[in-house]
């Protein structure tokens, strides 16, 4: 800075903050109230309340110790079997993980899981079985059981709502969801872009989003077969399936029926 001038560099001070306010909220350590993309991360964590009532049953779940000191310890006796396991691979020089002449960890691919030709037929046959059923028709058939739709408030507290809105509000909500957008959807649909975006921009906000999510949630775990999958407090939502060799220290096993057992983290 100039000497006797203060507000020579006012302009590179303020792009410096800028910049750490950007960084800031793109780590979490700046948070917006009320905002959606840059709220508090700590606002998606379980309180200290609900979590003291469901920390025995998640413990028991994950096959860890209630105690923290019981788990740390568990886990470091298993990081140091996990890395004997690896010198003596590393030792015998040809296994699946070996180092090279640079003295890099070359690390052999997996190979592909062998699937019986019965099993590929029944799979077809199953799928064959199943009904196509249009998205538009499944979320009308659920908004039937749950009333989800319903869950979407005008922004401005107006009550009436014409007869549709139920079904601009399912071609926003497509729109979003499968990153259609709502120009696309437009076309696609027949519904003016307006329509859409007046739709979207009154009643589809955080808070309808989380009661529509929390009204399909309530319905699902009132179903007779839901408490045969678990308590809720765990999810496997992707489905994806990772083999492994050996055991990882931040996975447990999942045993399922005509499978081998697999490590999910």
């Amino acid at each position: 800075m100039t000497s006797g001038n203060a507000s020579a560099y006012r302009h590179y001070w303020e792009l410096c903050v800028l910049l750490a306010l950007r960084d800031g909220l793109r780590s979490g350590d700046v948070f917006v109230p009320g905002s959606r993309r840059y709220s508090d991360p700590a606002a998606c964590l379980l309180t200290l309340d609900k979590w003291a009532d469901q920390r025995v049953e998640f413990c028991r779940l994950v096959g860890k110790p209630v105690e923290a000191f019981r788990a740390l310890a568990r886990a470091e006796d298993e990081l140091g079997e996990a890395l004997g396991e690896l010198e003596e691979v590393l030792a015998a020089g040809d296994g699946p993980v070996r180092p090279d002449d640079d003295g890099d960890l070359v690390i052999s691919p997996l190979s592909a899981e062998d699937v019986p030709a019965e099993a590929v037929a029944l799979k077809a046959e199953l799928t064959e079985m199943l009904p196509f059923v249009p998205i538009v028709s499944l979320l009308n058939e659920l908004d039937k059981r749950t009333g989800f739709l319903d869950c979407f408030a005008h922004a401005g507290g107006k009550q009436a709502r014409s007869s549709e809105l139920k079904r601009n509000l399912i071609a926003v909500l497509i729109a979003h969801s499968t990153n259609l957008g709502l120009t696309r959807m437009a076309d696609a649909c027949g519904i003016s872009y307006d329509v859409l975006a007046w739709t979207s921009a009154w009643y589809v906000r955080e808070e309808t989003l989380r009661a529509a999510n929390l009204a399909i949630i309530g319905y699902h775990q009132r179903l007779p077969l839901t408490p045969v999958f678990g308590a809720g407090t765990l999810s496997s939502s992707d489905g994806q399936r990772f083999p492994t060799r050996g055991k990882s220290i931040t996975a447990r096993v999942d045993y399922r029926p005509g499978v081998e057992p697999v490590f999910r983290a």
